[in-house]
């Protein structure tokens, strides 16, 4: 499953052991293309960088 989500149902399985991505793979299109859209938006706007703790 390089390069698609996980999917995990949370409530039944906490530790997220089993990935049920290939259950429900009606769900895996609209998030990659809502991914797509989002990575697309980073080149214009990009992410602020991260706070440094350890630099003052």
């Amino acid at each position: 499953m390089n390069g698609y989500p996980k999917v995990f149902n949370i409530e039944s399985d906490p530790q997220e052991d089993h990935n049920i991505g290939e259950m429900y793979n009606g769900v895996l299109g609209p998030i990659l293309k809502t991914a797509e859209e989002y990575k697309k938006t980073l080149v214009r706007s990009p992410n602020p960088p991260a706070a440094n703790m350890t630099n003052f």
